[in-house]
Formats: structure tokens, sequence, C-alpha cells
């Protein structure tokens, strides 16, 4: 499942492998492919999770730190909501950014 087409599906199946088994060979890269469009500053909801999980990962999630390290330069609204909620998911991501990258970063 951490193969899976559908980003909830693959982000929740390699949170999960990681949890039970702790594989960061496997999951490490199935969350990296779901936060690959963050650090061109697309958002999606999935996003937020996946960083999460990154974090609690550990030190094996090192490169999706590297990889996410220009996102809080951005100068946009990483968001896929209008109104409110486009604001409270852009704090929210960046949160959960700067957490791994003061981690790993």
């Amino acid at each position: 499942m951490t193969t899976d087409t559908d980003p909830w599906s693959r982000v929740e199946a390699a949170h999960a492998l990681w949890a039970a088994t702790g594989d960061t060979q496997t999951a490490v890269p199935a969350l990296m492919t779901a936060v690959q469009g963050l650090a061109k500053g697309d958002y999606l909801p999935v996003l937020l999770p996946a960083v999460r999980h990154l974090t609690q990962i550990g030190p094996a999630a090192r490169p999706a730190a590297q990889l996410l390290h220009a996102v809080p330069r951005q100068d946009l609204r990483l968001r896929s909501s209008g109104a409110w909620r486009g604001f409270t998911q852009d704090e929210d991501i960046r949160t959960a950014v700067d957490e791994l990258l003061a981690l790993y970063g």
C-alpha cells in the first residue's frame, strides 16, 4: 500500500508500516513522494499528516527536511481551500515543516 496511487492510502500505509515495524527504508520514500509537490508550492490536505509523520520518524527523515528546506521562504499561501480555512491550512503546514526542519534540517 505504500506505493498506492491514492496519496492518502500511501501516507497512512507508510505511517502504519513505520509505527508497527520501524521500517524507515520503505516509509520515508513513500512519505517523500507525497510531499514532493510541497517543495514546489503545491498543497493538498494529505501533506500535513505526511510532514508530521516524517517528523515523528526521526533522523531517517533528514532527506525530507532537505527537500522541504525552501518551503518557509515561499511567498505564497500553501492551501487547498479558500476563505479562513486557507489561512489555517497555510499556518498548519508551515508549522509542521518548521518542526521538521528544526529537528533534521
